[in-house]
């Protein structure tokens, strides 16, 4: 094994398990946040383009309003974004909103929800695999 593939199972070695530590933190905080949000129909209102092109073009985060159970009317960018494009505008939504802060709100469906702590983790463990097999702490049969 050269230099180069020995630092990349080390940068592996760091990055996987603060990739995890992340997910667990993500997972505790989503968990909570679930617990403690109300549920409501919302409509996404328009698609929110991002202002970099990147690599693989534009991303798009999906503007959605939703009433609270007191009646006020919200508007609220969801912090994650795709490409393409994971809603059109008019979609019916689920929606989940801190009652105390009906402003901290997230459409509820799995990838919005799950989706930054469940890849995150993938990743991470993923990297600790592949660095731990190349520095020969684990075998696999084959």
């Amino acid at each position: 094994m050269g230099i180069f593939e020995t630092v990349l199972d080390s940068v592996f070695l760091v990055v996987g398990p603060c990739a995890v530590t992340y997910s667990i933190v993500s997972t505790v905080r989503t968990r909570r946040f679930i617990r403690h949000s109300v549920e409501v129909e919302g409509e996404v209102v328009r698609l929110e383009r991002s202002q970099d092109r990147g690599r693989y073009g534009y991303t798009y985060a999906p503007v959605f309003s939703f009433n609270s159970a007191a009646g006020e009317t919200y508007t609220v960018t969801s912090d994650v974004a795709s490409s393409p494009a994971g809603f059109s505008v008019g979609d019916s939504i689920r929606v989940r909103y801190d009652p105390a802060d009906p402003r901290d709100a997230r459409i509820h469906s799995f990838f919005q929800t799950w989706g930054a702590p469940v890849l995150t983790g993938l990743v991470g463990v993923a990297f600790i695999c592949f660095a731990c097999k190349d520095l020969g702490f684990l075998h696999f049969a084959g």
